[in-house]
């Protein structure tokens, strides 16, 4: 089955394969190249810190840590797969109705994503009423 970008971006194995690529590279050009050593034990020393704070499903949104000053508070949630929640995305068409659970999850994307001219990125509101994915369910118990 064919990922879509949002999904691979967010998914935990995507990103310590990637963190883990890293360092071998890093080692790689440390190793062949004398004059970077202290620059690549420096960047090595930052993958590794990624690399644990990935494999125990700990992130925070550095952007959200700057603006809030507070660390809880900038902790990025996970999924039961560990895969990173980040909010909207907001380019064209990384969502439709069947990316959601509930109504008010579409809307949330819908109001995030649409464009000061009203323009819906994701196609959600199909009959232009400026409710997002109206087949779903309500989320209300």
């Amino acid at each position: 089955m064919e990922k879509n970008v949002a999904e691979w971006r967010r998914s935990k194995n995507v990103r310590l394969v990637i963190i883990i690529g890293l360092l071998l590279v890093a080692a790689a050009v440390a190793f062949f190249f004398e004059k970077t050593r202290l620059w690549m034990l420096g960047i090595g020393i930052l993958l590794l810190a990624a690399l644990g704070m990935e494999a125990t499903s700990t992130d925070v949104d550095l952007g959200k840590l700057i603006d809030t000053g507070s660390v809880s508070e900038s902790m990025v949630d996970r999924d039961a797969e560990g895969n990173a929640i980040y909010g909207a995305m907001c380019e064209e068409n990384v969502y439709n109705c069947s990316s959601f659970r509930t109504q008010p999850e579409a809307q949330e994307v819908y109001d995030t994503c649409s464009t000061a001219d009203n323009r819906d990125r994701h196609g959600l509101d199909r009959d232009g009423d400026g409710v997002a994915c109206q087949g779903l369910p309500s989320g209300a118990n």
